[in-house]
């Protein structure tokens, strides 16, 4: 190997150690070539083997603090999900970014879609758990949620992204519709026991002397009963109403449609990554041969 001239670098120490290193390489520039192509190549067939991944993408804007309907269903929804342990936080679209990701969702989206058979999977719990890794679900600050979905067909990826917006509502219709049916069978006996006070009042009235001085009370009270009954057969007009209600509690904002384009893998990141990483590690390993080699010749 050729010596050089400190005295050409006027003792430029790290002019001489680039070109100590320079010069160490260049024997080997073969090897570090072939091995970096080698590299490249492999990492080119192998992005190629694997799998286009499309994503489907479906943002929602919830039910907001001020509709009454989500502020029914937070009390009994958020006990539910309470008692598996999570914690929701205190933004209120974590409630519903934990129904999505609930078992009770992802269970109808795997039974809905065979997924058992399409990631082809022995178990329900292990397609729940294949499922959970292609799914990403997300609460923006502005109030919407994004859910995406990964697959390798476009059209289920927007499917199963869509699929969730739509189990999610009818989780959320059904807890509705039990509360409205509370409602209604509440009013509905608070009603007969108005009913019957009212039946009693004017028994009592029809039976007390008009001339008595307990007319006027008996008067009165007829008509605070009548003033009851009239409240509670609004209340329950109103609860049978709410109970025939079918009206959808989320907003789509954007619906997944098929995307056009991958989103994974990207194969140029891939092969590119793979290459640089080839060529410094040989350069690792040959300046490193080349240090063993002088230390043994130097002993």
């Amino acid at each position: 190997m050729k010596e050089l001239d400190f005295a050409t670098y006027g003792h430029d120490e790290a002019a001489i150690r680039w070109l100590d290193l320079w010069a160490k390489l260049v024997p080997h520039n073969k090897l570090i070539i072939g091995i970096t192509s080698i590299a490249t190549l492999l990492a080119l067939v192998i992005s190629l083997l694997l799998p286009n991944i499309y994503t489907g993408t479906v943002k929602i804007l919830p039910p907001q603090q001020s509709q009454s309907s989500a502020n029914s269903l937070l009390n009994p929804v958020g006990g539910l999900l309470g008692m598996a342990g999570g914690s929701l936080g205190k933004n209120p679209n974590d409630l519903y970014v934990a129904m999505l990701k609930s078992r009770n969702v992802m269970e109808k989206i795997v039974s809905r879609f065979d997924l058992r058979n399409v990631y082809d999977q022995e178990s329900v719990t292990d397609t729940l758990k294949k499922l959970n890794k292609n799914v990403a679900i997300s609460a923006g600050k502005e109030g919407v949620i994004t859910v995406e979905v990964d697959d390798s067909e476009p059209k289920r990826a927007a499917e199963l992204a869509n699929a969730y917006i739509e189990e999610l509502d009818k989780l959320m219709q059904s807890f509705s519709l039990s509360e409205a049916s509370q409602k209604r069978i509440f009013f509905e006996r608070q009603m007969k026991t108005a009913k019957d006070s009212l039946t009693n009042a004017e028994i009592t009235l029809d039976q007390t002397p008009k001339t008595s001085l307990h007319y006027l009370d008996a008067v009165r009270n007829l008509r605070y009963q009548e003033s009851v009954f009239e409240i509670l057969a609004k209340q329950f007009e109103m609860a049978k109403l709410d109970e025939s209600k079918n009206y959808p509690l989320i907003q789509v904002l954007d619906k997944a449609s098929p995307p056009e384009h991958k989103t994974k893998p990207k194969r140029s990141v891939i092969v590119g990554i793979s290459a640089l990483a080839a060529f410094l590690l040989s350069l690792a390993w040959v300046y490193w041969r080349e240090r063993q080699l002088l230390t043994r010749r130097s002993q």
